[in-house]
Order: structure tokens, then C-alpha cells, then sequence
């Protein structure tokens, strides 16, 4: 077992790289990072340079041939988080700064982050709130978002996209994943899919601008209501669909 703790300034970060087990990540109240890790690694490092706390299965990150550990971690509010996998859960709670998170196999849950970039083979990845920019790459794990005020790239494989609010810019691509947002506020989006159904939930009193081209599927569009208010704002969509209904919802 290593316990050790360290103080750090406001530009606090750190880097962690495990092969398996899990990494928690949470908040604590001051200007220090606490750092657990329970591992059986006799190499096992955990060291600080300047406000950067390392913790990685050796010194040269050669994490992939090492073996279990399970870390958890106590950072000061908006620390930016560097964290690699390859088959470990990956669990963060409490505010972020910019986190980047990368597995194989293992679940990635971030509850809230100024920022993200996920990267994940069959893992799933879930989001609690992003206040900027999210990216998620994903081959057959789903991602989903619960609020992102920034722009939003996925790119799915065989995953499904679902976010249930995004008010900045959404450019989402699967192979045979549905994407679903269920309310979106924002001015532009773009939907790239072969297979998947794309399903979007737009504001009452918006103008949209629709670029659809689909070849089997079909476009299911709201009907004009007499009630309808006058347009409050314009939204641009554009969606190319192979086999996949494109529907886009009033809410």
C-alpha cells in the first residue's frame, strides 16, 4: 500500500497510467493532493514535479506489461487529470479542470469537467456535465453526456451518442450507433451515420435550416402547429444517413 500526499499551487495536475484495476478520482477542499494505491508493483512510482503528481506502473510508463493496482486520488477543485488504461474502470466525481482519459476495456464515469477528450475501444463512457468542449472517440462502447455548453465531437463505431442537453456546436459520426440528443439548443450540427438512427430534440419557436440526404431511411419532421410561436432563433442541421431514420422532434 502507498499513501503520500503533496502540496501543490493552482496550476495542479496529474498523470496517471495503470495496466488494470481502477483509478478514482475526487475532490477534496485545500491545496493538496492525496494519493492510495493499493498494488502489489515493487516498481510502482508515485512522484511530484513542480505541481505535476505522476503515478504510473514504472518510470518509463511501460504500464501495459504490469499488473493490477487500484488508485485513488484527492485533487483540489478544477486539477486538470491525465489518465491512461487498459483495461481499468476509470471514476471521477466532483469539478475537473481539463481531463484526458484514454482505456481498452475498462468504463470511464466523469461526473463534471471543464473539459474533455475520451478515448475508449469497448468501454463505455458517461458524462455528467461538460462547461466547454467534449470529444469522445469510441468503437463499440456507448457515450453519453448529460450537458455539454461547448462544442461536441463524437465518433462511434458500432456505440451508441446520446446527450441529454447541448447548447454549443454537436459534429457526431457512427457506423451503425444511434445518436440521440434529446434537447438541442445550439446553432449547427452535423450527423454522419450508415446504419443509425439519428433523433434530435429541437426548441419550440426555432427556424431550422435542414441539409438531409438519406437513401433507405426515412425523415420524420414535426407537424406546424397553429399555436407555434414565432421563430426566437435560427439552427442549421445537416445529416448524412445511409439505411437510418433521420426524426427531429418539437420540444
Amino acid at each position: 500500500m502507498i499513501e503520500q500526499e503533496f502540496a501543490v499551487g493552482r496550476n495542479a495536475e496529474i498523470d496517471v497510467h495503470i495496466h488494470s484495476g481502477r483509478v478514482e478520482v475526487k475532490t477534496g477542499s485545500d491545496r493538496t493532493i492525496r494519493v492510495k494505491v493499493d498494488t502489489d508493483d515493487p516498481e510502482f512510482v508515485v512522484e511530484q514535479g513542480g505541481d505535476l503528481i505522476h503515478v504510473s506502473s514504472d518510470k518509463n510508463i511501460r504500464w501495459s506489461a504490469r499488473g493490477h493496482a487500484f488508485v485513488v486520488i484527492e485533487i483540489p477543485e478544477g486539477t486538470d487529470a491525465t489518465i491512461g488504461t487498459a483495461s481499468a474502470n476509470i471514476e471521477c466525481s466532483g469539478l475537473l479542470g481539463r481531463i484526458e482519459a484514454k482505456t481498452a476495456s475498462g468504463e470511464i464515469e466523469i461526473a463534471h469537467a471543464e473539459s474533455a477528450t475520451i478515448k475508449t475501444a469497448s468501454g463505455n463512457a458517461s458524462v455528467g456535465t461538460v462547461t466547454g468542449d467534449i470529444k469522445i472517440n469510441s468503437a463499440s462502447g456507448d457515450a453519453r453526456v448529460g450537458e455539454c455548453a461547448g462544442k461536441a465531437n463524437f465518433a462511434a463505431a458500432s456505440g451508441d451518442v446520446h446527450i441529454d442537453v447541448s447548447s454549443g456546436v454537436v459534429n457526431a459520426s457512427t457506423a451503425s450507433g444511434d445518436i440521440t440528443i434529446e434537447r438541442f439548443a445550439g446553432r449547427r450540427a452535423i450527423f454522419k451515420s450508415m446504419s443509425g438512427m439519428v433523433n434530435i430534440g429541437v426548441p419550440t419557436g426555432t427556424r431550422l435550416d435542414l441539409d438531409a440526404t438519406l437513401l433507405s431511411g426515412k425523415l420524420k419532421l414535426p407537424k406546424p402547429g397553429s399555436d407555434t410561436p414565432p421563430s426566437e432563433r435560427q439552427m442549421t442541421i445537416k445529416a448524412k444517413l445511409v439505411s437510418g431514420d433521420l426524426t427531429i422532434r418539437r420540444i
